[in-house]
């Protein structure tokens, strides 16, 4: 009866929001004479034209406050909405600069003159810091004059206003980006990783034809080598690790949790359809008001407030954990102070490898990979920070410090992540040596959870969500407020994890009392509420864009700390209902063996699927025009690729360096590679195994 109601109200929400779009939520005869948000001149045909040193520059313009000009109340009634509209009196233009100076010297000084504006305001917000780019400084005081005389032909000519113009960067057709030693390095590590997996696979195929004559290969490359020379050196034999990740445990444990592979599959899904619809706003558009429009519907809350999803991560991490520690408790005495740190070492080392392929890469060999004249935008800015700013990622504080400067800007889950582990585990501990503790910890753990993004809300007079502004895309959110104080940090995240915690020791003691939670009527009435739930608190987001409420303001900061754990709470319920067999079809669909290859490599492809992003769409020449079918196959290609990536990643450094460290820590190799959801009696191992995306 609830899923029938579910279904009814899901419904009436998509039926009421394809009425209301059937009507302009703007006057677009309006809209279509402001100055266009972009405008680029053929960046090809400028490089390759002109025999001498050919540039083209991206500009970005502020426009001037004019009271007389008639279209600049129509650009500030847009550009006030900062909610659902790009600030219209800032605006981009590609200049070839070749063709600039021709049309400034059919003119006098005087003339010129007339065509440049002073900085009427200091403002960070008009352009990237120049020492992002490089040679950019040089550029931007080059151009400074000409740039701003080239904007202002047009402007003036068109709308009777003037602006003032900053150079973000140029490119010449004279550049050269020649080899430097990072360069080299990562392409030493490259060849040796390739050339590892062909000796290593080579000596297992001879090993496997010198002792298994009569072994089926699958048999051959299930079964773990004895321990010495020979299980090194078949440590990154493709075969061999191919079946590790195909071969499935048979635990009942691991059949409880199997869903757990589908939810990782299906979150990762949505976050790089997320991050497609990211970076096609962020590339400069032909159409603006399809963004625009889609912030003013409450169905594509969905999608701008979807940015929830990540938390689910969070959760399973929890869920993980606690599981693992119930498991290991029941089994050992004690967990001391060196169990601790050697759970948080395993989890570092387990975590690295690829995270630091990852950072090299794009430090490296990204900004090679294609031009353009949003590129650099594109990959340079991964260049520099990942140069700059890799200490952050490795020592995983990257959501408190250089936030403003990302490398790998995915990566702040992970750190969010690491901190939240320790802090998890430091709680497990503490109830194990306090049992009697055990409820007001957890109680007062609770309170501190909802406290602390309430306080944030409120303090920073943030909204009741974390906002996605329009204008915020375009710096990839860098600089948005909600999310750097909001939506990264530990301390914002914990309830979503503790979420989890409470649902994996839930699930564990349910588990050793055998009671049947099918039968338990309330639970399955609150588990069928879960889903419509889900999406009624992602559309709520929709009052916060269409309203603005006086800040600060005690409502919105409760609600701010119930939307933010909510979240958490709900999926809680959901795995718990799941891994004791609720859900029928939902439980059968979920637990569909196609998924634990495609689950089990996500830490792989959420760390590689930007890469895939930016080196597929950033080559773009002109304003794209973005779509539901255009955002829709950017997110298939980029799904398929990033999971090419991914599993190479995965065969080949991800699943070898986790062999490693249970050969160097003397633990029994395994055979399988589901370390999330099957325990052995390496516990403290299987602790520091418990990411979300792994």
């Amino acid at each position: 009866m609830v899923a029938k109601y579910s279904i009814l109200l899901i419904s009436l929400i998509v039926l009421g929001d394809r009425i209301s779009a059937l009507t302009p939520l703007f006057n677009m005869t309006e809209y279509y004479k402001l100055p266009k948000l972009y405008k680029y001149d053929d960046f090809d045909r400028c490089l390759q034209e002109f025999d001498a040193k050919a540039v083209y520059c991206i500009i970005d313009t502020h426009i001037k406050p004019n009271t007389s000009a008639a279209i600049w109340p129509l650009i500030e009634k847009f550009s006030n909405d900062t909610k659902r509209s790009f600030r219209h009196d800032r605006i981009q233009r590609g200049l070839c600069m070749n063709l600039c100076e021709k049309i400034m010297e059919k003119y006098d000084y005087e003339t010129q003159m007339k065509y440049y504006l002073k900085q009427f305001n200091e403002t960070n917000e008009v352009t990237f810091d120049p020492n992002t780019f490089r040679e950019a400084l040089d550029w931007r005081i080059k151009y400074k004059r000409l740039a701003n005389q080239c904007v202002n032909f047009e402007l003036k000519r068109q709308f009777s206003i003037m602006g003032y113009s900053a150079v973000e960067y140029c490119v010449s057709n004279l550049e050269e980006d020649s080899l430097d030693y990072l360069d080299i390095v990562f392409l030493v590590l490259l060849g040796s990783i390739i050339l590892a997996v062909i000796l290593s696979s080579f000596f297992d195929y001879k090993m496997k034809k010198k002792h298994s004559s009569n072994m089926k290969s699958s048999d051959y490359y299930r079964t773990p080598l004895k321990k010495g020379l020979s299980q090194k050196l078949a440590l990154f034999s493709l075969p061999r690790n191919w079946q590790i990740l195909m071969t499935k445990r048979r635990t009942t444990l691991s059949k409880d949790l199997r869903f757990i592979q589908s939810a990782r599959f299906l979150i990762m899904y949505l976050v790089i359809a997320g991050h497609c619809m990211l970076f096609n706003c962020i590339f400069p558009l032909l159409n603006p008001e399809y963004v625009e429009f889609n912030y003013r519907r409450m169905i594509t809350m969905l999608i701008f407030n979807g940015i929830t999803v990540i938390q689910t991560y969070f959760t399973i991490s929890g869920f993980l954990l606690a599981v693992q520690f119930a498991d290991y408790s029941e089994r050992n005495k004690t967990f001391t102070v060196k169990d601790f740190f050697a759970s948080i070492l395993y989890r570092y080392a387990r975590l690295v490898p690829i995270y630091l392929f990852m950072i090299l890469l794009d430090a490296t060999w990204l900004i090679k990979l294609q031009d353009g004249p949003v590129w650099k935008r594109v990959a340079e800015t991964e260049r520099t920070f990942c140069r700059n700013n890799w200490w952050a990622n490795l020592l995983f504080v990257n959501n408190y410090f250089t936030v403003d400067e990302p490398c790998l800007q995915q990566g702040w889950y992970l750190a969010t992540d690491f901190q939240l582990f320790i802090l998890g585990l430091l709680l497990l501990a503490f109830v194990r040596r306090f049992p009697k503790l055990l409820r007001p910890t957890i109680g007062l753990a609770v309170i501190l959870s909802y406290v602390s993004p309430a306080l944030v809300t409120y303090f920073h007079q943030l909204e009741g969500v974390v906002m996605i502004r329009p204008e915020a895309l375009k710096y990839v959110l860098w600089y948005e407020r909600s999310y750097r104080q909001m939506y990264i940090p530990t301390h914002t995240n914990y309830g979503s994890y503790l979420a989890g915690l409470i649902a994996g020791l839930t699930y564990h003691k349910l588990k050793r009392s055998e009671f049947n939670i099918r039968q338990h009527k309330p639970f399955l009435f609150l588990w069928y509420c879960v889903l419509p739930l889900a999406v009624m608190l992602l559309l709520s987001a929709y009052v916060f864009y269409e309203y603005d409420f006086e800040k600060p303001a005690v409502w919105i900061a409760l609600y701010s700390a119930l939307s933010k754990n909510l979240w958490g709470l709900i999926f809680g319920v959901l795995f718990v209902g799941l891994a004791f067999g609720v859900g029928w079809f939902l439980k059968r669909l979920l637990s569909n063996p196609v998924f634990r290859p495609l689950g089990k490599i996500t830490y792989a492809v959420y760390l590689c699927h930007l890469f895939v992003i930016r080196a597929t769409l950033g080559n773009i020449r002109q304003p794209i025009y973005v779509s539901d079918v255009r955002i829709l196959v950017s997110t298939s290609s980029t799904l398929l690729l990033s999971y090419i990536m991914g599993l190479f990643l995965c065969l080949a450094i991800e699943i070898p360096f986790s062999n490693l460290q249970k050969q160097l820590f003397h633990k029994k190799p395994e055979v399988y590679y589901e370390e999330n959801i099957d325990l052995s009696k390496n516990g403290v191992q299987n602790m520091a195994e418990s990411n979300g995306t792994r």
